[in-house]
């Protein structure tokens, strides 16, 4: 199963909003899962190469995303600890905390989310929230 995919996004762009822009949040949350251990052992065999480039910031997750798995964020993915906290976590708020952490001023269309650029700094803005809403869930605090 998946828990997002990006042409679920895509269908609804303006053509002002390039396609692969829909895979930025997910790939966002894909390169925390790789920089964080929560990756299936299967998967990181099979893609050893493409996860290390991720981990040293050679490639993003978004790329990885496209490259490696068919532009989909899926449940075999995890491990069982991200696959119960990604269940609570990435429907409820994931794109909410996306969006707070990457907001520009002046930007308040519904496409927000899709305006933002596929960039490591952009990711470390947003991983301190990711790394918080995980240790909230662990100790049971998460809303």
């Amino acid at each position: 199963m998946a828990f997002d995919k990006m042409d679920w996004h895509a269908v609804t762009f303006p053509d002002s909003i390039p396609y692969e822009n829909a895979g930025t949040h997910i790939g966002m949350y894909l390169a925390w899962l790789v920089n964080n251990d929560l990756i299936q052992e299967d998967w990181l065999e099979e893609f050893a190469d493409a996860f290390d480039r991720v981990r040293s910031r050679e490639m993003t997750g978004r790329d990885l995303l496209m490259e490696c798995f068919d532009e989909t964020l899926m449940e075999d993915l995890m491990v069982e600890e991200a696959l119960e906290f990604t269940g609570e976590y990435y429907d409820s708020s994931y794109i909410d905390d996306f969006v707070d952490a990457l907001a520009n001023e002046g930007v308040d269309s519904e496409f927000a989310v899709y305006l933002h650029e596929d960039t490591w700094e952009n990711y470390d803005r947003l991983e301190p929230v990711i790394n918080e809403k995980f240790e909230k869930w662990r100790n049971q605090e998460l809303d």
